[in-house]
């Protein structure tokens, strides 16, 4: 699953949506950052990563320095703090955080998304979403 989460990174970096998507099942449920509440399949999955993509007019990173991984026969479980990092053309960069929970399935060999929950926390006091660690 390390590897495979690499390669994420690596695609993710370059902005190769065609790359990104290899992880993603056809069938994946996925709940997003943004609305709606739900997406499915991974058509609405590489629309929002596409936006995503589109957004940030610099370079782009992510990743999960504590990412955990849980392997069971042909289903996985990985969880962490997932690192987003854009660098504008201004040379600026901004960082954000938040959670990410992922279960892959292995299928005709290869590990496949069929699920995902990331999502920001909020302070109660505030009402305002927490992107910082």
């Amino acid at each position: 699953m390390r590897r495979e989460f690499a390669e994420w990174f690596r695609d993710s970096a370059a902005k190769d949506i065609n790359g990104v998507m290899t992880k993603i099942a056809d069938d994946v449920v996925s709940y997003e950052h943004a609305a709606p509440m739900v997406y499915r399949g991974a058509g609405a999955v590489r629309e929002v990563c596409q936006y995503g993509f589109d957004i940030a007019d610099g370079e782009f990173r992510w990743d999960i320095p504590d990412l955990e991984v849980m392997v069971r026969g042909d289903l996985a479980v990985t969880w962490g703090l997932n690192r987003m990092r854009v660098t504008g053309r201004d040379g600026a960069t901004v960082e954000s955080w938040s959670r990410g929970t992922r279960i892959f399935q292995r299928r005709d060999g290869r590990w496949q998304m069929i699920h995902q929950h990331v999502s920001f926390p909020f302070d109660p006091s505030s009402g305002q979403i927490v992107t910082s660690r």
